[in-house]
Formats: structure tokens, sequence, C-alpha cells
């Protein structure tokens, strides 16, 4: 029998960075997926797509957590591109290791997910349900927010690539960011959330990106975020880690911000939009999974 499940990438996070020593980001999850199906295999054997050697890895680990004699077949069907900070390669393992497990007979967990995805890579939180506060390189912090306000996001997707392991072990002292101005704008993205404010969530988005130019410049970020507050948007969110932007504006008024800043867009650059939903592992038909803390 197989198991199929889906879980969300993201368009980069809404806030990033450090405080009191600890890292952490604010999630922010697309109606974007990676499906692992799993199969039972015979023991000793485990078959996943040739390169995607982290999630061969998780669920070779969930196995040998599972105390089950068993092999596993994984098949991944990804809507989401590698190394542009989209969250792939974390939604790759987080449903690979859910399939794996419920193709085992056993309950998956959420704690289990980050356990395994935290000692492999640097992890997103987007396999949490709704918008959470994450501790992405040591599971440090980890606080629910609330669910995902009603919010179009317009993808900004450069060819360049940014390797997140390498970035994350080279990356700058956060001291060269004002960690006064990061909590500020944590503050200001967990009132907008939960209070569905979606200027003030675009504020802190735009924050938050600008300060993060300090450790991973983005040339074109001050011009993005001009033109989309011109042209009708709330703000910008980016990859802190990786190259992708988001030009965040409210629901239903996403396909006419795209209309008016298309002939902007460089020819060499994809461009599409999609809804921020709530983050969580799914059945691949959309059902939700129940997936214990």
């Amino acid at each position: 029998m197989a198991i199929k499940v889906m879980v969300p990438g993201s368009c980069g996070e809404l806030v990033q960075g450090t405080i009191g020593g600890v890292d952490f980001h604010v999630t922010c999850p697309i109606d974007r997926f990676s499906v692992a199906t799993a199969k039972v295999e015979r023991p000793g054997r485990i078959i996943v797509a040739d390169g995607l050697d982290k999630t061969a890895e998780a669920v070779r680990l969930t196995i040998e957590r599972s105390g089950i004699p068993a092999g596993m077949s994984i098949d991944i069907d990804s809507a989401l591109p590698h190394s542009k900070g989209m969250a792939s390669s974390t939604a790759d393992i987080a449903a690979a290791v859910t399939a794996t497990r419920l193709a085992l007979g056993q309950a998956a967990s959420t704690e289990e997910l980050a356990q395994i995805a935290l000692s492999i890579e640097p992890t997103d939180g987007i396999f949490f349900d709704g918008i959470v506060i994450y501790d992405h390189r040591k599971g440090l912090r980890l606080e629910q927010i609330g669910a995902a306000p009603p919010l179009d996001i317009l993808v900004l997707e450069p060819p360049e690539e940014v390797d997140t392991v390498v970035f994350n072990k080279n990356k700058l002292s956060s001291e060269s960011v004002d960690e006064l101005l990061i909590v500020e704008a944590l503050d200001m993205a967990v009132t907008a959330i939960k209070s569905w404010d979606i200027r003030l969530l675009g504020e802190a988005a735009s924050m938050s990106a600008l300060l993060n130019q300090k450790l991973l410049m983005k040339p074109v970020l001050p011009d993005v975020i001009d033109v989309c507050r011109r042209k009708g948007g709330v703000g910008v969110n980016v990859a802190h880690s990786g190259s992708v932007m988001g030009m965040l504006a409210e629901a239903g008024y996403g396909q006419r911000l795209f209309e008016r800043v298309s002939h902007l867009i460089p020819r060499a650059w994809n461009a599409y939009l999609v809804r921020l939903i709530d983050g969580g592992v799914r059945y691949a038909d959309d059902r939700a999974l129940i997936v214990t803390a």
C-alpha cells in the first residue's frame, strides 16, 4: 500500500534573525508542495531518486528509529525549486519521513521530524501547523503565532542559487545586525499575524529583508520594495539565506499587482503568484493529517 504525504514549501521567511544568541525565523508557507509517496520494500533496501541524498538519509534514520526491519521506496514529486530559499529540502524530508512512518504503520510526530531534519541541515518550520517562530539551526525555539492571514505573494525567483548549508556555516556574525531592530520586526510580525493586519506584516517583512542585506546582499531589494509599494503591494519578504523575494499583497490583489509590475521583471527571472497558507503535514488529497507534537 502506497502512502502519499505533502508538505508546503515557503517563499523565504517573513522575518528572520538572531535574538539572545538564538536564531529564529517566522515561517512563510505557501500553496506549493513536495509530495512523498512511500512503499515498504524488503529490509535493507532504500530507494530514493538520485540527487536526494538528504532525503534518503532522513528515511534511513526514520526506519532505524522505528525498530522495524524494513526497507522503503520513496518517490518525490516537488513543485519547489532547489537552492532558492523555498524550503524544498525541508519539504522533501518532512514529507518522506512522515510517509515512511505511516507506511510502517506507526504514528508520525513533529518532534521526530524536527530532530531528524536538524541532524541533516538547517531546517524550515513549515511542517508545523499555522505560522510559527522556529529556530532553524538547533530547534531551541518554537512558538505558535496563529493562522495564516489572507495574503497573496508574487514570487520573484532570480536565476542565482544559494547553498543554504554553506551559507549557514559561513554566515557573518549576527552582531553586524542591530538586535533591537530584529526584535522590533519580530514584534510587528507577531502582532500583524495575530490581528491579520496585512499592511503591518508587510512593514515587518520589509524591515527584516533590509536588515538582512548585511548578511546576504540583494542589490535590487530597495527598488523591489519601492515598486511594490507604489503599485499597491504592502511590502517585500525575502529568503534570508536564498535568492527568492516575494511582493506581498492583500488577498485578491496579487494578480493586479503582477500585471502592474510584470514589465519591470527581468526576463531571466521566474515570477508567479502563490498564497500564504498554514504550515503542516497533509495527506496528498489535502486532508488534515494528525501528527503529534
